[in-house]
């Protein structure tokens, strides 16, 4: 997992490519920007034909998780130039998308020229993110303390789950140093989670060791990842949908294996001693827990502190609206309920706010993906449990087409701001 990734594959490095002051260079570097920051396939390149216009040029852009490919015609030229550059898999940067999307609509409405917008983004660039180590292990640890309750999790899961989060949020940050190990982290955090459950078990202080473990390694659970694969596939961008979803379910077999590693290895060192007495939170703390959960990815995307209680709103937003609706028409159709209803509150924030709807949509539908029950699938099919693990994988598959659905029917509705 990255979290500052501008600088890799700076385009100032590269030969033959236009300066960041003029137009083309300008737009190169906008939508590496954009990509880097989170923002999906479609919607870089629905902003840079707009920006392409806006600046007289046609713009023909092809966004991959891995790549881009941009070619621009210009009448004064009589043959169209391609550049095709190299850029990381893009992470959710709250504050940094807010901030390059301002440099957007500015050059849009002639508030900046191309050569201060230019400027600008090398200044964010240069920016270091808000939240440092601290703050993104408290990330890490907040979430997966919510997803412990959420789970059904006592409280002795939810502080194994805390302490468990933060372990994998010091790795991250901290010591993926090489290529080797960067690549290897999923399985890794998985084993090591799984690991220390078995070891909590052993002393007989936690009943559920797969509910810590699982909680533990949540932030890695490529939920969100395989949702924008989808809804990418719904929109009819093939190439970018289908790379996520083989990547989404590479990253679910690594954590897979390394929780089905640690276990074997768990049961074998830490044998499981039966817990005397378990303490559970009220059922109204588990509100609270989604509050809280909610803070911890807002520390995990950078968010702005002033976009808090929005951030708050929406994670309160999605679960109850998934839970009603499951407890009324089912899983799969509380998964649609939530997406829809987060989907028409965040482009309504967009509209009334100027904000990036992303403030409200993404730490809303990161506690609805289902992420934990991929997992689940995984362990079950490692155990020769086929079966159920089939039906269990074919669940997260609908509930996934669900919360896709949901947020296509909120954009007919009320469509997100141009």
């Amino acid at each position: 997992m990255s979290f500052d990734l501008l600088d890799h594959y700076s385009l100032a490095k590269e030969p033959n490519f236009p300066p960041r002051t003029l137009p083309v260079g300008f737009m190169l570097r906008l939508a590496k920007a954009l990509h880097t920051h989170g923002m999906t396939a479609y919607e870089l390149e629905n902003t840079m034909k707009r920006m392409g216009e806006k600046l007289g040029f046609g713009v023909q852009c092809l966004a991959q998780p891995t790549n881009l490919i941009m070619s621009f015609s210009h009448p004064e030229e009589p043959e169209p130039k391609t550049y095709v550059f190299r850029v990381e898999q893009g992470e959710v940067n709250l504050e940094r998308q807010i901030q390059v999307q301002d440099v957007v609509s500015s050059v849009l409405d002639e508030t900046l020229t191309v050569e201060e917008g230019a400027g600008r983004l090398k200044e964010i660039a240069n920016t270091p993110v808000r939240f440092g180590i601290k703050g993104q292990m408290a990330g890490f640890g907040l979430l997966s303390g919510c997803i412990a309750q959420l789970l059904g999790g006592a409280v002795s899961e939810i502080i194994v789950a805390l302490v468990m989060g933060m372990v994998t949020g010091l790795i991250a940050v901290r010591f993926l140093k090489t290529e080797s190990l960067k690549y290897l982290f999923p399985t890794l955090s998985a084993i090591i989670s799984a690991l220390l459950a078995n070891f909590v078990a052993s002393l007989g202080w936690l009943s559920a060791p797969y509910i810590a473990t699982v909680a533990g390694v949540i932030v890695l659970v490529p939920g969100l990842l395989l949702t924008t694969a989808v809804a990418e596939l719904a929109r009819q961008n093939m190439v970018s949908g289908t790379a996520r979803l083989v990547y989404a379910g590479t990253i679910f077999l690594q954590i897979g294996f390394g929780v089905a590693i640690g276990n074997a290895i768990g049961a074998v060192v830490f044998p499981v001693q039966a817990i005397q007495t378990e303490w559970f939170l009220p059922a109204w703390t588990l509100w609270l827990s989604i509050a809280i959960g909610s803070v911890g990815l807002c520390f995990l995307f950078q968010g702005r502190p002033k976009d808090l209680p929005w951030i708050i709103l929406g994670g309160l937003t999605a679960f109850a609206t998934t839970w009603y609706g499951a407890q009324l028409f089912g899983q799969v159709m509380g998964a649609f309920v939530g997406a829809f209803v987060t989907g028409l509150g965040a482009n309504l924030f967009e509209r009334l706010s100027g904000i990036t709807r992303s403030v409200m949509l993404m730490p809303g539908i990161i506690l609805l993906v289902p992420g934990s029950v991929g997992v689940q699938s995984l362990s079950l099919l490692v155990e020769k449990n086929v079966l159920e693990g089939i039906d269990t994988a074919f669940s997260m598959s609908f509930v996934a087409i669900a919360l896709v659905t949901g947020l296509l029917f909120s954009s007919l509705i009320l469509p997100p701001k141009e």
